[in-house]
């Protein structure tokens, strides 16, 4: 028990350290520091998440649907943690980088998966009572309160994640078993992962046009009052565990809440049993990396590489890096997507109705104000795209990125303008075609003239290439080499919140001061020379900074 309860301590510190990692050798004090920033910014997160949810289930008794809170909060915390158990499954259950370490431990099987998967199980717990909990809140201060509906609501909180998360590792394990056999699954599984999300953001966004198109409050809060009663009846449908403990907590029944936590628990223990016992396999394959893979011999390579100058060798290495890591491709490529959908949706919905049905943060525009600022709306177009190229930032953390075989690179009878050129041209060319696309897109369909197409490019490109420049010229200074996992330097590091937030700063303050600019001068054409001009300054100023990195820079000596 004592080595279990070891276990366990690890696993909760190793995922806590995860959330705000340090280089190894840093002082305590500094990464005692940075675990409390990372708490205080969690917290806020947490609340952040809880008050929203809570004036979703405002929203709902505001509408007379109080009774279709529960089954909400049942599926929401179902639901709650189940990508973050997809994600977290590879590393902590399979692929260990000390699977030897760990095996060799005087400790049995079973509890060694028990104590990976308990992490994983805690982690959507948290989650489900984040969000839980605010929606139990507001039904039960808007109902009768039960003593026994009140203690079933908190029992399903630890309880509602349970049997998702173990379906959830399931699937981890089938994709882990893909990855291994089948040499393009990463492939797979990213385009489906980048396509379910853009489901989700698309048919989010349709539902509040829809609803928003209405002509009155009254007819809105009916097509939303209608929504959320299919809802109801369809989630318990859906996932009838749900209906079982939704059923237990409105009446106060035990039975049906007895079902549906015997449920949880026996999917619970049989996701251990089973990935225990299956444990051995699945982690003896990915160390042995069989498969396609070892058909690739070096005459083979040799063939493939003839022909192929340096740097578009280095380009292509780039681009098998982006997809061999799924983190870091969703990550970098969903800004590509969002490009996209902005312009289609531009175009099938138009510019006018969009403005006008109260999408656009609940802020709600008359015709009368879209026709007498028409001509500025389309100058503000191309900080849209200043954001979304913001959002696909390769190249900014790709030399940390080799890692512990940044040696390679190092012995490359390349100058480092070849290295860096090729890391930034596999960034740079994806976010030109795609800005090109969206422009083209929106010229078609009519949404943007000649002019603004160009500055979609010019300044959508401008700003990145300066950005991303200077992330590039941050990473490259100052690399981490020694991460344990890439989501320390593709999600938390310093040249990927230069890009992200810096992306995020340009477009609303560029366009706060496009706009503050066509006020004060009267003419839609000042925003438009702004535009042009900035885009054609951010680009020469990002090749200033690239040249300096190049001449200045001695790559790979940490």
């Amino acid at each position: 028990m004592n080595g279990f309860a070891l276990l366990c301590r690890v696993q909760v510190l190793a995922l806590v350290n995860s959330l705000a990692p340090e280089r190894q050798g840093s002082k305590r004090r500094s990464r005692t520091t940075r675990l409390a920033l990372a708490g205080v910014v969690a917290i806020a997160l947490g609340a952040l998440m809880a008050a929203y949810v809570a004036l979703m289930g405002m929203g709902l008794v505001a509408m007379g649907l109080t009774e279709v809170i529960p089954a909400f909060a049942l599926v929401v915390g179902s639901l709650a943690g189940i990508v973050f158990a997809f994600m977290k499954a590879r590393g902590t259950l399979f692929g260990l980088a000390d699977w030897d370490h760990v095996m060799s431990l005087p400790i049995s099987r079973r509890a060694v998966v028990a104590s990976r998967l308990g992490t994983v199980f805690l982690a959507a717990i948290v989650l489900s009572a984040v969000l839980m909990t605010p929606l139990f809140v507001v039904y039960f201060l808007n109902t009768p309160a039960d003593p026994a509906s009140i203690a079933l609501a908190v029992l399903s909180i630890p309880l509602a994640p349970l049997a998702p998360v173990s379906v959830s590792v399931f699937a981890a394990f089938g994709v882990t078993v893909l990855t291994v056999r089948f040499r393009h699954a990463n492939i797979a599984y990213i385009v489906l992962a980048l396509a379910f999300f853009t489901l989700i953001f698309v048919g989010a966004y349709a539902l509040s046009f829809s609803a928003g198109t209405a002509s009155d409050p009254a007819a809105k809060l009916a097509a939303f009052g209608s929504v959320a009663s299919a809802m109801g009846a369809g989630l318990t449908a859906l996932y009838p565990p749900a209906a079982w403990a939704c059923e237990g907590i409105i009446s106060g029944s035990a039975l049906p809440f007895v079902v549906f936590a015997a449920f949880s628990l026996g999917v619970a223990l049989a996701c251990l049993e089973i990935m225990q016992r299956l444990y051995l396999p699945i982690n003896g394959l990915l160390a042995s990396k069989g498969g396609a893979r070892d058909r690739y011999t070096a005459e083979r390579l040799r063939e493939r590489r003839s022909g192929a100058s340096p740097f578009r060798a280095m380009m292509n290495k780039e681009f098998l890096t982006l997809i061999g890591i799924p983190s870091y491709a969703f990550n970098c490529l969903f800004g590509y997507i969002l490009m996209v959908i902005v312009a289609v949706a531009l175009s099938a919905m138009g510019m006018r109705e969009l403005l006008t049905s109260g999408v656009v943060d609940g802020v709600e525009i008359t015709d009368e104000a879209v026709r007498a600022y028409a001509s500025r709306l389309v100058v503000l177009i191309p900080w849209v795209y200043v954001f979304c190229s913001g959002m696909c930032p390769s190249a900014a953390c790709s030399v940390s990125l080799e890692g512990r075989a940044a040696w390679i690179m190092s012995t490359a009878p390349v100058p480092p303008r070849t290295i860096l050129g090729a890391k930034l041209a596999t960034n740079a060319l994806p976010v030109a075609v795609a800005l090109a696309i969206s422009a083209a897109v929106l010229l078609i369909s009519g949404e943007a003239g000649v002019l603004q197409a160009l500055e979609i490019i010019v300044l959508g490109f401008g700003v990145f290439y300066l950005l991303v420049n200077i992330a590039l010229a941050i990473d490259a200074t100052s690399p981490n080499f020694v991460w344990n996992t890439p989501n320390e330097v593709v999600k938390r590091s310093m040249p990927i919140m230069v890009t992200v937030f810096g992306g995020m700063a340009a477009a609303f303050g560029g366009g706060f001061a496009c706009w503050m600019l066509m006020d004060t001068l009267g003419a839609a054409a000042a925003g438009d020379a702004l535009n042009l001009g900035l885009g054609v300054a951010c680009a020469a100023a990002g090749h200033l900074v690239f040249r300096r990195l190049c001449h200045r820079t001695v790559l790979f000596t940490r």
